[in-house]
């Protein structure tokens, strides 16, 4: 119990800490390299004083002159940490607007280019999509938790589809991710936070160029089944 009153304590102080500095820097350019160096900073500094560790391994699939649109399967709130520190270059969330109603974090998140959804307007989180986008285009790569939301039980779920559309009408490369270990460290709806190491793994860039929108449901299941056989499949590479 002291552990995780200690871990949540430091955790709203770093937050509020990082988050009026992303105020400041984002106030000039959200997608600077200091803004990004303070995303960062924030990440790694919760992750040290939870005692979790991030693996990285795939990254030579990826070209940090490019942008892509990150799909990570979701297993907990660690994620969004995990992927902060792995990813290269400059990359921003698409995430729930829920989160954007935190006073002083939610400040931080704009300033600093994140992007708030309402998945329960259809219309509204049709309107985000083509700003993210935007932002690709503009050489900011984006990242897109294709569940929706944190798995209950740890198990790999049913993709939603907008993400796939964006990559589709822009053509732009998807990067699934196999995110391994966050779920035993804090699961959905619980309080408790373990510590240990989160295995973060890029696959091959799945090109979009070329391709119609009418085989969205095609790359959906390829996406989706290339997560699903990595993350389940037995051996050291899934040894976390």
């Amino acid at each position: 119990m002291l552990r995780l009153i200690w871990v949540l304590v430091l955790t709203v102080i770093l937050t509020f800490i990082f988050s009026v500095a992303a105020v400041l820097t984002g106030i000039f350019n959200p997608y600077s390299r200091l803004t990004n160096g303070i995303i960062r900073t924030w990440a790694k500094s919760i992750l040290y004083i939870s005692g979790v560790k991030v693996e990285i391994k795939g990254l030579e699939n990826i070209d940090p002159t490019r942008s892509y649109i990150y799909m990570p399967n979701h297993q907990s709130a660690f994620d969004i940490l995990a992927c902060v520190v792995a990813i290269p270059g400059t990359v921003r969330f698409i995430a729930k607007k829920e989160l954007f109603r935190i006073p002083i974090f939610a400040q931080g998140m704009l300033a600093a280019g994140m992007i708030p959804i309402d998945r329960g307007n259809s219309a509204e989180a049709h309107a985000t999509l083509n700003r993210a986008l935007d932002k690709i285009k503009n050489g900011v790569s984006v990242i897109i938790f294709p569940e929706g939301t944190r798995s209950r039980d740890g198990e790999i779920h049913p993709f939603k589809k907008g993400g796939f559309y964006i990559a589709l009408l822009g053509g732009i490369p998807i990067v699934p991710m196999v995110i391994r270990g966050s779920f035993q460290i804090l699961k959905k709806k619980s309080l408790k936070v373990g510590h240990g190491r989160i295995q973060v793994r890029f696959l091959p860039p799945v090109e979009t160029a070329g391709r119609a929108l009418t085989e969205r449901n095609k790359l959906v299941k390829e996406v989706f089944r290339q997560i699903s056989d990595t993350f389940y499949q037995k051996g050291e590479a899934n040894d976390v």
